[in-house]
């Protein structure tokens, strides 16, 4: 009996909005961008923010915010403090021989247990585990066997050769498996840390029925029988690894990533909140030429309550086919979302999983539901209130005298609303626009990126340093090229090498300031750009001399000698066995890890065989491609990449450039939205009057033109 009521509700709904589509139609379409903006925006923050790695109970994952020697981990991992303790090696990039060429391909280095830890599971074959520790075995991403390897069906027993080393193929990670690394980045390869690793990550898995206090005052009383009060104080600090507490208690770029995320999870949801203002306006409108209906069925018998159920129904209708379009909509964007390249000096692997699946369907229904009861209820109830009496009287349709109503409040949230969101959106736009035409202290449309990555069976000493010259040699000769140097970390990454305290030799560790490292070869600073203030730039000659030499920024010269001349003095990095530099230099500030941050304390050392930073007279990207040419024939197995290092501005602004993008379309459907409230508005107040004007009219007012 019920379900055939509401058949015959949803029949009558139908019908009165047949016999208004123009109505029906704005309805549909207010409701569809509204939701299916809000549903995309949702997808694009869970897939960053929410769900950004794959783990079993990963709110269970903590990270020891420390970087340890492996022997380091393996003692704490046999104190138990956790339930499993593993690690990984950061991202890096090696020298893949595919039997034909060599390939850059993006490795991470893990402990034997590292999935165990995560607790997933393959695609297909079988993860490394604790008992293959020390065998030469690899994990590769469903990414990377699709596209690299081209869906090879027998890829489990398959050998790669990394970096001239043989590793055998064990499984394949599944489809949807975001990574550790977060942000969409996706290793493509996963291998195990040999023993005398020293640059490790640790996380674990908190024990069942602990909490992350109570694992962090046992870590500090077994921390300090390994290694002392110093170890302890290193491995101090906790941070979850996923969702959002993992975001929101970041620091320095992931707290911006995160805040960035939920501003335009804002937007969307001012959006979705104007679309349900203006259907309510609209649905108000219509309640107005409606008048004299609802009243006779009142007057036949049906009461209020009915009225306003029914009313309801016409409204979950109208959101229903709003959001079937909206998620339709979200479908179509989400699609193309997936087919997005963050640009990246480093070429990067990214892999985005933006699912349709149960979380987002209740999301979805959630949304739907809420802009049901906002949109809908109160026309609605406003509506139920015609008047018998006053409607046959005066023959028009009217709802009430007062100046000010529902109708009126509902356009002024509207407005209100409106101009937040455009203010968003010129907030993102003047952001981008100010971060683009930031200075980051050093050239970077001038300068090129080239890694060279030796062939198997080089030499390595100073037999490998003449490989590296021979190669630099090579490059100096293409013309147009000023000069070649070589970097550690490529600039505006987002990464340097781990803070490391620094101090005046001889003083103690309590006078120490925190600074980033950078690798750097001869003439690193003319070849970025960087003015030298005090001193010299680095030397050929400063591969082996000693003491090793050290060039300062401006920031760290001045905490540590104030405005004293620091060239010749020494000082001491590190807090146990700290190594002695000599000061030769002090160059500018350059913005090198983000182009958002200020400047930090960045401290560089002679470093040559890394990637290599070309200076070009003009352009950098007219002369990416001359330089692959001059580069093939160095040595036919070498893995050559070439790139603009304009590529890690446009990596560097890419986040802000979709959030001003994003923005600025949410704040453009908002004001069409607007502008069809207020003509449903205009409208609403002109056919009330009508009557009124046409008394006028007939007394003689005059109708201007």
């Amino acid at each position: 009996m019920k379900m055939t009521s509401l058949l015959k509700d949803l029949s009558h709904a139908l019908r009165n909005l047949c016999k208004a589509p123009a109505f029906a139609a704005t309805c549909v379409v207010s409701l569809a961008l509204g939701i299916g903006a809000n549903v995309t925006i949702y997808s694009i923050v869970r897939e960053m923010v929410l769900d950004d790695i794959s783990a079993r109970q990963p709110d269970r994952l903590e990270r020891v915010a420390a970087e340890i020697p492996y022997g380091r981990y393996r003692d704490l991992r046999a104190a138990g403090v956790f339930k499993d303790l593993a690690f990984n090696i950061g991202l890096q990039d090696v020298r893949w021989d595919t039997g034909t060429q060599g390939e850059v391909a993006w490795q991470m280095i893990t402990s034997a247990n590292f999935f165990d830890v995560l607790g997933i599971g393959p695609s297909f074959g079988q993860l490394y585990s604790q008992r293959d520790e020390g065998q030469p075995v690899a994990v590769v991403s469903y990414g990377f066997w699709r596209r690299r390897l081209d869906g090879d069906p027998h890829i489990v027993g398959r050998a790669l050769r990394l970096n001239g080393k043989l590793y055998t193929v064990t499984g394949v990670l599944p489809r949807d498996y975001r990574s550790i690394v977060g942000r969409g980045v996706s290793p493509e390869i996963y291998v195990i840390a040999p023993r005398d690793s020293d640059r490790c990550h640790p996380f674990g898995r908190l024990r069942d029925g602990l909490a992350r206090s109570h694992t962090r005052e046992e870590l500090l009383l077994a921390a300090r029988k390994i290694g002392g009060e110093d170890f302890a104080h290193s491995v101090s600090v906790l941070r979850p690894m996923a969702g959002v507490a993992a975001n929101a208690s970041g620091q320095g770029d992931d707290r911006r990533f995160f805040l960035f995320f939920v501003m335009l999870f804002g937007t969307a949801v001012l959006l979705a909140l104007i679309a349900c203002m203006n259907v309510a306006g609209l649905l108000l409108a219509r309640g107005a030429t409606r008048q004299r209906e609802l009243a006779i069925r009142k007057a036949l018998g049906a009461n209020r309550s009915h009225l306003i159920y029914q009313l309801l129904v016409e409204g979950a209708l109208l959101v229903a086919l709003g959001a079937t379009s909206g998620l339709v909509l979200d479908a179509f964007l989400r699609r193309h979302l997936s087919y997005i390249r963050w640009p990246s000096a480093y070429n990067l692997p990214f892999e985005f999983h933006f699912q349709s699946d149960r979380g987002l369907f209740f999301y979805a229904f959630g949304a739907a539901l809420v802009t049901l009861l906002v949109s809908s209820l109160l026309p609605a109830i406003r509506s139920s209130r015609a008047d018998l009496g006053l409607a046959m009287k005066q023959g028009e349709p009217v709802l009430s005298i007062r100046r000010w109503n529902l109708r009126n409040g509902f356009v002024t949230l509207q407005l209100t609303l409106s101009v937040v969101l455009l203010s968003l959106g010129v907030l993102f736009a003047r952001s981008f626009t100010h971060l683009a035409d930031t200075n980051p202290g050093f050239n970077i449309s001038g300068t090129v990126i080239a890694r060279v990555f030796q062939p198997p069976g080089q030499p390595r000493g100073e037999a490998g340093w003449a490989w590296r010259d021979r190669v630099v040699q090579v490059i100096r000769q293409v013309p147009g090229v000023t000069g070649v140097t070589s970097v550690s970390t490529l600039p505006l990454m987002g990464e340097l090498q781990a803070q490391d305290l620094v101090r005046r030799r001889n003083q103690s560790i309590s006078t120490a300031r925190e600074a980033y490292e950078l690798g750097g070869g001869e003439q690193f600073c003319r070849v970025l750009g960087i003015p030298i203030l005090r001193g010299r730039d680095f030397r050929l000659a400063d591969r082996t001399r000693r003491p090793v030499p050290v060039i300062l920024n401006r920031t760290l010269a001045q905490s540590l000698f104030g405005e004293t001349d620091p060239i010749g003095e020494e000082i001491a990095v590190g807090r146990d066995q700290a190594r002695t530099l000599e000061v030769v230099g002090v160059a500018a500030d350059a913005k090198l890890r983000t182009l958002g941050e200020d400047h930090p304390a960045v401290f560089f050392t002679p470093f040559s065989f890394a990637q290599l930073l070309i200076a070009t007279a003009g352009d950098g990207a007219r002369w990416v491609q001359p330089l692959r040419n001059a580069l093939a024939p160095v040595d036919p197995g070498a893995a050559v990449d070439v790139r603009p290092l304009a590529d890690a501005a446009a990596g560097a602004l890419f986040p802000m450039r979709i959030a001003a993008m994003f923005a600025g379309s949410l704040a453009g459907i908002g004001l069409v939205l607007v502008l069809t409230g207020l003509y449903s508005s205009v409208s609403y107040a002109t056919r009330r009057r009508t009557r009124e004007m046409a008394i006028r009219a007939a007394i003689g007012a005059p109708r201007p033109m």
